[in-house]
C-alpha cells in the first residue's frame, strides 16, 4: 500500500503539471478516458502491452513539455514515438531494448517505465515541469553564459566539413538563409530592447510602492494586477492550483525512497527475463547498436565516443605507470640512489603538464557554469532611511545579486572567444576554397566588396 501511495503521489504531481491523462494529445476526451492511475504503473511492470500507448504519450508530452515548452500538436503515435526516441537519446539513455520497440506502440511498457523513470532522475523532470507551470510574478530573464559545447579543432572542422556540406548545396540558398537568420535576429533584439525599456519605467514610476524589503518596486504583473482589480480573483485561483502542485510535490518527495526501491524490483525483472530469452537463444544472439534501431544516432558520435573512450583508457594506463614511477623515484630518493636525480626529471615536468591541463579543464568547468537559470530583473537603487533590511538580507543581497555590468562582461569575454573561432572558421572555408580553385584551369575567382 506504500508502494501504491507513493506512486499516487508522483500521479497528483503530474496530473497537476498538466499531463492529467496518458495522452498528451491535448484534448479533454482523451484525459476523461485514459487517467494516470498506479494501476498504469503497476501492470507497467509486468509489460503488459496494453499501457504501452498510454506511456508512449506520457513521454511525448512530457519531453515536448520540457525541452520546447509549446503545445503538443502531433497526435500520430508513430510520430510521438520517433521524437520520443529521439529526445530520449539526446539525453544519453542508453538502453538498447528501449530504441528497438515497434513504432506502433504494440509493447515494451516496462522498458518505457524504465526510460520514464530514468529521466525522472537523470534531467530533473518534476522539477522542470513545476517550474514550467510556475506562477510568474517578478519579472524575470533567461541568462546563460556558460558555453553549450566544448571548441572543435581546426582538424576536426576539416575532416566533418566533407560530410555535414555537400558540393551541390546552392550558395544562394544558404545566403538566403544567412539573411532570414539576421532579420529575426534583429527582430527580436528589437523586441528585447522595448520589453527592457518598457520595464525600466514600470520600475522607476513605482518606486517606493513594494512591501517586499528586496526590493522597492512592482513588478509588470502587480501593476496589471493595480490597474485591473478584477483579474485578482483570477490570479488568486491560479495560486490556489500552483499550492496544490506544490503539496503534491511535496508529499512525492516524502515517499520518493518507496518508488525508487520499487523500480529495483522492475529492473530486476527486466534483467531475469532478459537472461531467460539469452539462455534460450545462446546461438543466435547478435549485437545490436543505436545506428540499427531506426536512424536515431550518428556514426560520427558513436565512433567519436568511442575514439574519446579508448584515449581515456590509454591516459588511465599512462597516468597509472607515471605514478609507479614517481613512487619508485620516492624510494630511490630514500635510499639514497645516485641517479634518482635525472629519473626525477623524467617524471615530474610531465606529472605537472598533466596537473596544469587538469586544473584548466576544471577551470573552465566550474568558471562558467555559475551564470545559468532565472534571473529576477530589478531597479538598482539606493535604500532609503525608511527600508531598514535585517543583517542577514544585506547579506543575501551582495553574495546573491548580479549587476548589469558583470554580465557585460562575461558576454564581452564570450564574444571574444566567438570571433576567435569565427576567424579561425573564415581561414579554414579560405583554405578549403582555395584548394578548390587550385583544381580548376583557367578560373578566375574575384571576391566580393569590402563593406
Amino acid at each position: 500500500m506504500k508502494v501504491k501511495a507513493a506512486i499516487g503521489a508522483l500521479c497528483k504531481v503530474l496530473t497537476g503539471a498538466g499531463t492529467g491523462t496518458g495522452a498528451g494529445t491535448g484534448t479533454g476526451a482523451a484525459a476523461a478516458r485514459t487517467p494516470l492511475t498506479p494501476e498504469i504503473f503497476r501492470q507497467a511492470k509486468f509489460d503488459r502491452k496494453e499501457v504501452a500507448p498510454v506511456f508512449w504519450k506520457l513521454l511525448y508530452f512530457l519531453l515536448k513539455s520540457v525541452d520546447e515548452d509549446r503545445p503538443c500538436g502531433v497526435t500520430d503515435l508513430a510520430e510521438q514515438i520517433e521524437y520520443v526516441k529521439t529526445a530520449v537519446w539526446c539525453y544519453g539513455y542508453g538502453f538498447s531494448d528501449f530504441y528497438q520497440l515497434p513504432a506502433d506502440g504494440t509493447r515494451g511498457s516496462r522498458d518505457l517505465l524504465l526510460a520514464f523513470s530514468w529521466l525522472l532522475q537523470r534531467i530533473h523532470l518534476l522539477e522542470q515541469l513545476l517550474n514550467l507551470h510556475r506562477l510568474r510574478v517578478e519579472d524575470e530573464t533567461w541568462l546563460c553564459t556558460c558555453r553549450q559545447a566544448a571548441p572543435v579543432s581546426p582538424t576536426d572542422r576539416s575532416e566533418s566539413w566533407a560530410r555535414r556540406h555537400p558540393v551541390g548545396t546552392d550558395v544562394r540558398y544558404l545566403q538566403w538563409l544567412q539573411g532570414k537568420l539576421r532579420f529575426r535576429w534583429r527582430s527580436l533584439h528589437s523586441a528585447q530592447q522595448e520589453r527592457c525599456a518598457a520595464l525600466y519605467k514600470i520600475h522607476l514610476y513605482t518606486r517606493g510602492c513594494s512591501s517586499d524589503w528586496r526590493f522597492d518596486h512592482l513588478s509588470a504583473t502587480e501593476t496589471h494586477l493595480i490597474q485591473d482589480p478584477r483579474q485578482c480573483a483570477e490570479f488568486v485561483q491560479l495560486l490556489e492550483r500552483e499550492n496544490v502542485r506544490l503539496e503534491a510535490y511535496v508529499e512525492w518527495m516524502q515517499l520518493e525512497p518507496l518508488y525508487w526501491q520499487w523500480m529495483e524490483s522492475v529492473l530486476a525483472a527486466k534483467l531475469q527475463d532478459t537472461q531467460d530469452l539469452l539462455n534460450a537463444n545462446r546461438g543466435t544472439v547478435t549485437d545490436c547498436s543505436p545506428d540499427q534501431t531506426g536512424g536515431h544516432s550518428d556514426s560520427d558520435v558513436f565512433r567519436e565516443m568511442d575514439k574519446l573512450s579508448s584515449e581515456l583508457v590509454k591516459l588511465q594506463d599512462w597516468m597509472s605507470d607515471r605514478r609507479t614511477a614517481v613512487g619508485e623515484t620516492i624510494k630511490d630518493q630514500e635510499r639514497g640512489m645516485g641517479d634518482h636525480t635525472e629519473r626525477c626529471e623524467a617524471v615530474l615536468p610531465t606529472q605537472c603538464d598533466v596537473e596544469r591541463k587538469l586544473a584548466v579543464v576544471q577551470a573552465r568547468i566550474s568558471q562558467e557554469r555559475r551564470r545559468h537559470g532565472i534571473v529576477r530583473l530589478a531597479l538598482r537603487a539606493n535604500p532609503t532611511p525608511s527600508r531598514i533590511k535585517p543583517p542577514s538580507a544585506q547579506q543575501h543581497d551582495q553574495s546573491g545579486s548580479l549587476t548589469a555590468s558583470e554580465v557585460i562582461t562575461q558576454l564581452r569575454a564570450e564574444e571574444a572567444v566567438l570571433q576567435k573561432e569565427l576567424q579561425e572558421l573564415q581561414q579554414l572555408s579560405k583554405d578549403a576554397l582555395g584548394e578548390f580553385v587550385e583544381r580548376l584551369d583557367g578560373v578566375i575567382c574575384i571576391p566580393p566588396m569590402q563593406r
